[in-house]
């Protein structure tokens, strides 16, 4: 008895791309926390960058070995759309490459439409950004303890140091 066994056109949800190692679901994590990172502005423009190009060395892996994967191109289409918010030159053309690449592999997906679409009226122009922040620190106490309308949790007042401390020289 022989069982046939379908050759699936998906990546497997634990196989990992690229040299550093990003599953499927991790590429698109991965993009999803850079545009995160990016509007919260928790990292300057060239480190996204950087970061997005780690990113893509995975997909194009994964495109590789799987053409067929139906979330290839959505994938493809937020790495774009990440690289076109990104405010530098080569994040901008990046964005290009990546929505010319979508127009050509996929065109007859909805995401191949949009690329084809972005591409015809080109990238919005360049704008000011905010100043990059520190990432919050999710473990840091906060500066000031919440507020209570209990009597009993308000802090006792400190004893004033003249009556803790004795005089020199006694």
């Amino acid at each position: 008895m022989t069982i046939a066994v379908a050759a699936s056109s998906s990546a497997p949800a634990d196989e990992s791309f690229g040299p550093f190692k990003y599953t499927a679901v991790s590429v698109r994590t991965k993009i999803d926390a850079l545009g995160r990172a990016y509007r919260e502005r928790w990292a300057d423009d060239a480190s996204l960058a950087h970061d997005a190009g780690l990113v893509e060395s995975s997909y194009r892996v994964w495109a590789e070995r799987y053409p067929q994967d139906p979330w290839l191109a959505p994938t493809a289409l937020h790495l774009a759309q990440l690289y076109a918010e990104i405010q530098t030159p080569q994040a901008r053309a990046k964005a290009l490459e990546m929505f010319r690449f979508i127009a050509r592999t996929f065109p007859a997906t909805r995401e191949g439409h949009l690329a084809r679409l972005r591409l015809q009226r080109g990238l919005p122009p360049p704008h000011r950004e905010s100043p990059v922040r520190p990432t919050p620190n999710p473990y840091a106490r906060s500066a000031s303890p919440p507020a209570s309308s209990s009597p009993a949790a308000s802090p006792s007042p400190l004893p004033s140091s003249s009556a803790t401390v004795p005089p020199s020289g006694a």
